[in-house]
């Protein structure tokens, strides 16, 4: 998200994609990767990631990398049978995420820190994809695959001031700001019911019954 580059990620900066259509017959598809094995088949993805900013942030992130993949939810993009890109989806509740430990003292809803907030991360596009619809597929189809797989109701992620515009569009705001050096870095939060109505994604009818109503009562706290 040069959005969340300062997760654990390299994203992708409007200025850097490119405005022409997918062609009609490319098929996007998505999958998680659960294995090590697996997750060699995006290595060429992860070449691209903004890893140094988030180590800036917390050099105790580089010897957990890999306990994050294996604890979340790797997911890969193929277009055409081909790896495309990826997004790495982390539990908060085991202390690997930057909310939890870069910033905690900044987080004024609990549930933000609970057992169903996920971290989005690592996401990885290769520069030759990188076109004005894939982003919007990718967030539709993550969620997707998120809400069929775990108990998610709050998502949230780290980046730039610069890029919480274009994260407005799926359905997170801007929950606490902070400076690093001479950036200004943000935490988004995107309540799974906001971010579902903003990729027009239907939430199963529980699922969305309790979501807008914890939804409710957190505006009515504010």
């Amino acid at each position: 998200m040069q959005a969340i580059s300062y997760v654990q990620d390299a994203v992708v900066a409007p200025s850097a994609i490119h405005q022409a259509p997918s062609p009609a017959a490319s098929q996007l598809t998505v999958r998680v990767l659960h294995t090590p094995e697996e997750r060699q088949e995006i290595q060429h993805l992860r070449q691209y990631a903004d890893y140094r900013s988030e180590y800036e942030v917390d050099p105790g992130m580089v010897a957990v990398d890999s306990v994050k993949d294996a604890v979340g939810l790797v997911m890969a993009f193929y277009r055409d049978g081909e790896a495309i890109a990826t997004m790495r989806f982390i539990p908060t509740g085991h202390g690997l995420t930057l909310t939890e430990r870069w910033w905690s003292g900044f987080v004024t809803e609990p549930a933000l820190l609970g057992t169903t907030s996920w971290e989005v991360g690592r996401l990885v596009m290769a520069p030759e994809h990188r076109r004005a619809d894939l982003l919007p597929r990718c967030m539709t189809m993550a969620l997707v695959q998120l809400l069929e797989l775990v108990d998610v109701e709050h998502m949230h992620a780290s980046c730039h001031m610069a890029m919480t515009r274009l994260y407005r569009r799926f359905g997170f705001g801007i929950h606490a700001r902070r400076n690093h050096g001479d950036t200004e870095a943000a935490l988004i939060h995107g309540p799974v019911a906001d971010v579902a109505r903003a990729l027009k994604v239907s939430l199963p009818a529980t699922r969305r019954q309790v979501a807008q109503v914890k939804h409710d009562e957190a505006q009515l706290l504010q």
